[in-house]
């Protein structure tokens, strides 16, 4: 059949955010992209929780309000993570409070240990190999690290299981119709996720025609072969930033912390903020277009 011209292209990739999300399954393994605050899939988070997702078990790249929202909100059961954490701001309240309780199991992993994990799962193997640097990993996560046999005067070498999540989470700055993501600023563990994904959302500010994508390809940070679903999301990222166009709300950033001293508290952010019956049109209201603005002024074009 012919393609109207107000019809989508039979190859597009583009979709709503709960018809991504139905992807995901109570119990599944779910990588989250970004890094602490710059790129957080923040509207594919805030969806999660109003779908109200349980037992997850995350891998999350090193991050901030992302997972420790997650974890707050009930939806996560166990995570295997470098560090979560608010930097300046002080310590992840809702994971912090999770993982003293007992209700949060921590596999604790360092960079290598993550990257390590995902390129075997990249590349189909049961383990990869990482440095041994002689840290107490083996000792306090013995399932996710063990001394690997090596020739003798050979460098000490651990194995580190092969990574494979069921889904993964991004958020790049643009993309096409076909699912080719553009990002501003570095790329993170982002691709490497979507290589070792089963299935791959990322969420975008805004698309762009694929003329614009060929004439930046260096942008293009993960190709549409390994992309499943785009939503387009403006303020996707937000409160953290999506580089080239919006900076962190800092603001935002000490209100949410704030209200994560106790459970009682977060829920009541949570429901003003992430369970809104209007979604993220409802979240972009509540923050207002004079905030999102003074954002967006702070950021500078690629």
């Amino acid at each position: 059949m012919a393609t109207t011209k107000h019809s989508k292209p039979r190859s597009s990739k583009i979709v709503d955010l709960d018809s991504a999300l139905s992807a995901v399954e109570d119990g599944m393994t779910v990588g989250i992209g970004g890094w602490i605050f710059h790129g957080q899939p923040m509207a594919l988070i805030r969806g999660l929780v109003r779908r109200g997702a349980r037992d997850l078990k995350l891998v999350p790249a090193p991050g901030s309000v992302a997972p420790d929202m997650l974890i707050g909100a009930g939806c996560v059961r166990e995570t295997a993570c470098v560090f979560i954490s608010f930097e300046h701001l002080g310590l992840a309240p809702n994971f912090r409070r999770a993982a003293q309780s007992g209700a949060l199991k921590v596999l604790e992993m360092d960079g290598p240990g993550i990257g390590g994990g995902l390129r075997a799962g990249a590349c189909d193997l049961p383990y990869g190999l990482v440095p041994d640097l002689g840290t107490d990993l083996p000792t306090v996560n013995p399932q996710g690290y063990r001394k690997a046999r090596i020739q003798d005067g050979g460098r000490p070498l651990l194995e580190v299981p092969a990574i494979r999540p069921d889904i993964v989470l991004l958020h790049g700055q643009q993309a096409d119709e076909e699912g080719n993501v553009q990002y501003f600023g570095a790329g993170y563990f982002d691709l490497l996720m979507a290589q070792a994904a089963k299935h791959v959302i990322c969420s975008v500010d805004r698309i762009v025609p694929a003329s614009t994508v060929r004439q930046s390809a260096r942008l293009t940070k993960i190709p549409s072969a390994f992309v499943h679903a785009v939503v387009v999301t403006p303020f996707g990222a937000h409160p953290g930033c999506s580089p080239g166009l919006y900076v962190q709300d800092e603001k935002h950033f000490a209100a949410y912390i704030a209200a994560s001293r106790d459970q009682t508290s977060f829920d009541a952010y949570l429901a003003d903020h992430a369970r809104l019956a209007g979604g993220e049109a409802a979240y972009l209201e509540r923050i207002g277009a004079n905030a999102l603005a003074a954002l967006s002024a702070g950021g500078a074009a690629p």
